[in-house]
């Protein structure tokens, strides 16, 4: 019995390339990060533009990556300008270096945990073909990442607007959305104390 569908986890870990931004954000200058969050992205726009309009080289590509797209985006945007765009407009939007990282981190971590243990052991599926075990690893692995970044109130909050942008179906894509939306509700609260 095959612990994890290994498509699921060559997914998981190039999305945990996130990562690497996440590092040079707390690091280095946040407008020398961004400068090249902003390339990034360009390079990202143009190479899907590529993609999406030779069919040889997406065949290729598809190819290469073997795994890491998900079908239904063999014929469409990836994944990977969502994530680096919403990581980009997180970290250009909001001050607080703390609520930033817990937001990407939440990224990282939660919606990897969700997606792997989801499918392996989810069995009771609540919304959008979503599971019950892996909102719940969302929202625990969420709120460990908030505890070392936040008050335990913020962290709880953080921890539960994650876990619902996860599992809610979004206008372009989660991943977008969930370090915005989270800076957000982090940001409201963190000034209501």
């Amino acid at each position: 019995m095959v612990f994890f569908h290994a498509d699921e986890i060559k997914r998981k870990v190039f999305h945990m390339l996130i990562i690497t931004y996440i590092v040079g954000y707390w690091y280095m200058p946040k407008p020398l990060v961004l400068q090249i969050m902003a390339l990034v992205i360009v390079l990202v726009v143009i190479g899907e533009t590529i993609r999406l309009n030779t069919p040889s080289i997406n065949k290729w590509v598809l190819k290469v990556l073997g795994g890491v797209h998900r079908k239904d985006e063999a014929n469409q945007l990836s994944g990977l300008l969502w994530t680096i765009s919403g990581s980009f407009f997180t970290m250009l939007l909001f001050p607080d270096k703390h609520i930033v990282m817990a937001s990407l981190l939440y990224l990282a971590f939660g919606d990897a945990f969700a997606a792997l243990i989801g499918r392996r052991h989810g069995k009771n599926k609540i919304l959008n073909n979503k599971t019950i075990e892996g909102s719940i690893a969302c929202f625990l692995v969420c709120l460990i990442i908030g505890l070392f970044f936040l008050d335990w109130r913020l962290a709880l909050w953080g921890a539960l607007v994650a876990t619902t942008i996860e599992i809610l179906p979004w206008p372009l894509n989660d991943n977008f959305w969930m370090p915005l939306i989270s800076a957000t509700v982090l940001t409201f609260f963190s000034q209501m104390k």
